[in-house]
């Protein structure tokens, strides 16, 4: 007699976020690799520190598998999280070079991921996380890091936070006493506060904290996050923004309420 069918369900799709960036390698002398990879990371230590990075080498795919591996060596070497391979030709000739400890190709999509780290064209530029390429960097959601304790002391940041700019408070909570712009971020690995207007994003929890807290003076957000889980400005209604409000991860749903 067979066996009937199983009715558990064979996969789910979450509305979860994983903060991934695309570092596209556009000179892979060792040189000037080596110098500019130490100055981004120089720019912002405690975020660069352990980054997860999907590495694209297609600028440089023709500079030979010695070459392309000694990239490789590089990215890791200067404290970069390397999670993956951005698929085309030079991840392909690298795979096909046989090269030991090689991360897993992934297609990412174009700028897939949450942000893209370019080097070797200019002043390096790492640009903010979107909503839409959140939904791509699912893929390589079991590179995630673990949650981790909040231990270190809060950041204070006391001036405003404009367009293009990003905070991020690591291993620690994040307190903004001035208005946060649209276009800005803020990350924490704790909870986040903003006493003022809150018109950017806001990530708390990036490394799994799901207990980690919102709160606002007045909510008009483009984003919101907690432990990975997000919601967008077009899901969050008019009643959900205005003052005071306090946002909270219940489950996989984030909650939205006057404080």
């Amino acid at each position: 007699m067979s066996a009937s069918p199983s009715s558990v369900q064979a996969m789910e799709l979450k509305g979860r976020m994983l903060l991934v960036s695309v570092l596209r390698v556009h000179d892979a002398e060792p040189h000037n690799l080596g110098n500019m990879l130490a100055a981004r990371r120089d720019e912002a230590p405690d975020l660069m520190r352990d980054m997860p990075i999907v590495l694209d080498l297609q600028p440089v795919a023709d500079a030979g598998d010695a070459a392309l591996r000694a990239v490789v060596q590089q990215v890791r070497a200067a404290g970069f999280r390397l999670i993956g391979l951005q698929d085309g030709e030079a991840a392909q000739a690298l795979e096909a070079a046989d090269a030991a400890g090689l991360p897993p190709r992934l297609a990412m999509g174009g700028r897939g991921g949450s942000g893209e780290v370019a080097l070797g064209e200019g002043r390096a530029r790492r640009e903010a996380p979107s909503a839409e390429a959140a939904e791509e960097g699912d893929s390589a959601a079991s590179a995630s890091a673990a949650p981790v304790a909040v231990h270190s002391a809060t950041r204070v940041v006391d001036q405003p936070v404009r367009s293009g700019q990003q905070v991020y408070a690591r291993g620690g909570d994040l307190l903004v006493t001035a208005p946060v712009s649209a276009g800005a971020e803020l990350l924490a690995d704790g909870h986040i506060t903003v006493l003022g207007p809150l018109r950017g994003r806001a990530l708390a929890g990036v490394r799994g904290l799901v207990s980690a807290r919102i709160f606002c003076r007045r909510l008009e957000a483009e984003l919101l996050s907690i432990g990975g889980h997000y919601r967008i400005a077009e899901d969050i209604t008019e009643a959900e923004r205005g003052d005071n409000r306090l946002v909270t991860l219940a489950g996989e749903s984030l909650n939205i309420t006057e404080s």
